[in-house]
């Protein structure tokens, strides 16, 4: 009986430790775009027509590029709004999943000098954050009055202007055009994190932030997306998964 009990505790030890282990496993995707079928996965949406001064239509498409072979590549200059307050554009998200804790990381290369960023817990264009960067001084009457160059962190607020909420904006940083660039974002508990190949950060947070959709925003801009790399770092509760290895475990006694 005591060999039978010893037994029974050391199972339910080990069954607890791989419950545990596995709650915070990270599961890591990756897009290179090499697979032309890879494009299943993403939808590419347009800001509303009324909104634009340009209205596009964007022009997604998978193509060799300055990148590694196939890239995620938009090459009109779809822009907005009308009176050029507010960079916005055209969309591509990432369809095949939701996320809420997560690091991407791509590779990016832009042909020119204007607007480009990330986007998450996109649900629609009126409900997102985002994250861009542009070089150009324009517009020259932004709605928040932070002038060109910059980086900013933003949350949509509505279809009209304002648009955006301002979250966080770095002043006068740029990027390199016509060179690989790299990005990696990560998201944690609502706070926010993008890193550059030139060390440059832009950090902000926001305590009402729920999950949805990840993807890429561009302004004016024509630009090439590769080897996308998705990790996953919302751990699951290891407390459901310790209560059903308890019940597993009574019923195998049993």
């Amino acid at each position: 009986m005591r060999t039978y009990k010893a037994q029974y505790f050391l199972l339910l030890f080990f069954c607890l430790f791989i419950s545990v282990t596995l709650s915070s496993a990270q599961e890591k995707i990756r897009i290179n775009f090499e697979n032309k079928a890879s494009i299943k996965d993403w939808e590419f949406i347009d800001e509303a027509p009324k909104n634009l001064g340009d209205a596009g239509p964007s022009a997604w498409e998978i193509k060799k590029g300055p990148l590694d072979g196939n890239s995620l590549f938009q090459g009109s200059n779809i822009w907005g709004s009308k009176a050029d307050t507010c960079l916005m554009g055209t969309f591509a998200i990432y369809k095949a999943e939701k996320f809420k804790d997560f690091t991407i990381e791509m590779d990016v290369f832009a042909a020119d000098n204007d607007g480009m960023g990330i986007t998450w817990a996109y649900e629609s264009t009126k409900r997102h954050y985002r994250v861009i960067m542009i070089n150009d001084g324009w517009p020259e009457v932004p709605v928040d009055k932070i002038k060109g160059p910059f980086m900013k962190i933003q949350k949509r607020v509505s279809d009209d202007e304002p648009w955006y909420e301002l979250i966080k904006a770095e002043k006068g940083v740029t990027y390199k055009e016509q060179a690989p660039l790299h990005w990696k974002f990560e998201v944690k508990g609502g706070e926010f994190k993008l890193t550059r190949e030139d060390k440059k950060i832009i950090e902000g947070a926001d305590k009402e932030y729920e999950e949805g959709y990840i993807g890429i925003q561009l302004y004016a801009q024509q630009g090439h997306f590769d080897n996308i790399v998705i990790e996953n770092t919302w751990a699951v509760d290891p407390r459901k998964k310790v209560s059903t290895t308890w019940a597993q475990i009574k019923n195998d006694r049993d």
